[in-house]
């Protein structure tokens, strides 16, 4: 899938740079139903509407809530029309209870060409700091804020957001990239206002970006920052870490070092700040780790930069997490063992989790571990290009608990068909990403319309009591 996310991600930003432009029974039934959806676009721009903080423990649907599925039979997808915007219903056979985020036909703005709305990425936090806002993407290079309560469309944000990431504690503030520029952005006034330039702090070199590369996040608490600086020919130039308390950078120059000419993917910061990941396109070879002085594949680096080791040969999708004991981890997807694998950061120590059987399609695996407030446990989701179920995983949102012999709870089909050959199926990969306490997850879908960038967003609530430790 890298060459089609490369792909992807060069529309996003060519975009970006271009400026404004089920329930029982098988049928989708309202459960506790909002009132009717209006046919009036969301407004651009102004400021936002005052709303109440959402009550994240409130139950959407109102029949008692089924037992959870923890086996690992294979489970069909059942044939389900596309349930109606803003109207609760239950997998049918997982029995969560979910409802369809947005509404293509309702929700864009009047001159956004976007064929559907996505949440962001597996890795990036959609809800803001008090769980009232959540942000989706128009496909075409939009941002829409929601009410995270009625699940309302609130407006078109007026302005193109690279890397929108929401502040750890200010409800109404997202950090953006804007080349070298970090900014802070106040969702209720428009308000722009610089965080830092980072060119002075490599002077003399033609940049054009200091950001994580579409995929990184700052700690849990927001205080650190994993960035990458490009020269004028987008090959990584320096690697940064941003301490926005103390407003200082770490910085390592990385100008001539082995495989930076391959590029790195993307860097991340660990949960708790410890460390700064960087994912080297340039995999080792077989047996062998990256070092300082050769890097390769994923490696880790301490906070002040200098010093790295590998972690691991090759990088799939992964995300960093915290285990039940707060230890930052990584889940991801073992490309040399077809295995969900954890990894501890601190000693390296790799924990196979669940074997990925490739044998009938190539799924395709995305992880969150987005659930800070809900240590030991991380979302996957799963894609193909079959609209058949072989594997116990396939087509599929789970929660994987973060230990070897642990729980896996199942939560919903995505109804999502993703072939790798098909431009537009990059947005319907499912990308599923989890809230802060994991009550509540995200996904998109296309669901079937392979080939049209016809996407919506779902929203699942996980039940309170599933997970250990509730």
């Amino acid at each position: 899938m890298k060459y089609s996310t490369r792909l992807a991600r060069l529309f996003m930003l060519i975009a970006i740079l271009a400026g404004p432009a089920a329930a029982c029974n098988g049928q989708a039934v309202p459960a506790n139903t909002p009132p009717p959806a209006s046919n009036s676009r969301p407004p651009t721009g102004g400021t936002l509407p005052t709303a109440a903080p959402a009550p994240t423990g409130a139950a959407l649907c109102g029949d008692p809530q089924p037992p959870p599925v923890e086996d690992l039979q294979v489970y069909h997808t059942p044939a389900l029309d596309e349930p109606p915007a803003r109207r609760p219903f239950r997998d049918p056979v997982f029995g969560s209870c979910m409802v369809r985020v947005s509404d293509r036909q309702q929700d864009l703005g009047p001159e956004d060409d976007s064929p559907g709305l996505a949440n962001e990425y597996a890795r990036v936090q959609s809800f803001n700091a008090d769980e009232s806002l959540l942000l989706l993407y128009g496909v075409e290079g939009s941002w829409y804020l929601y009410d995270a309560d009625t699940l309302r469309p609130l407006r078109e944000v007026p302005h193109y957001l690279q890397e929108p990431r929401w502040d750890a504690r200010d409800p109404e503030r997202l950090y953006v990239t804007d080349e070298t520029r970090l900014l802070a952005y106040n969702v209720r006034t428009d308000q722009q206002t610089l965080v830092h330039d980072f060119a002075p702090d490599l002077p003399g070199q033609e940049l054009s970006a200091v950001w994580t590369r579409y995929e990184g996040r700052p700690s849990a608490d927001g205080r650190y920052w994993a960035l990458m600086a490009e020269d004028g020919d987008w090959t990584p130039v320096a690697f940064l870490v941003y301490d926005l308390q103390s407003d200082e950078v770490a910085l390592r120059d990385v100008r001539g070092l082995p495989g930076i000419e391959d590029d790195v993917d993307h860097v991340a910061m660990s949960p708790l700040g410890s460390y700064f990941l960087a994912s080297f396109d340039r995999a080792c070879e077989q047996g062998h780790l990256g070092d300082d002085a050769h890097p390769c594949g994923l490696m880790v680096y301490d906070r002040d930069l200098r010093s790295g080791r590998g972690l691991l040969r090759i990088v799939g999708h992964y995300d960093t997490a915290l285990d039940a004991q707060s230890r930052e981890v990584v889940i991801y997807q073992d490309i040399d063992t077809d295995y969900i694998s954890l990894l501890d950061l601190q000693s390296g120590s790799v924990t196979p989790l669940w074997p990925i059987d490739f044998s009938h399609t190539g799924i395709g695996l995305h992880f969150s571990g987005c659930a800070f407030a809900r240590p030991g446990w991380a979302l996957v989701s799963t894609h193909d290009d079959d609209p058949g179920d072989y594997t116990w995983m396939d087509d599929q949102v789970f929660a994987v608990e973060l230990e070897a012999g642990g729980r896996v709870i199942r939560l919903a089909h995505t109804h999502s068909l993703v072939d790798d050959e098909e431009e537009l199926d990059y947005w319907a990969e499912p990308r599923a990403t989890v809230n802060r306490d994991f009550s509540r997850a995200l996904f998109t879908t296309n669901w079937g319309r392979s080939g049209t960038g016809e996407v919506e967003v779902y929203m699942i609530q996980v039940p309170a009591g599933v997970l250990v430790g509730d």
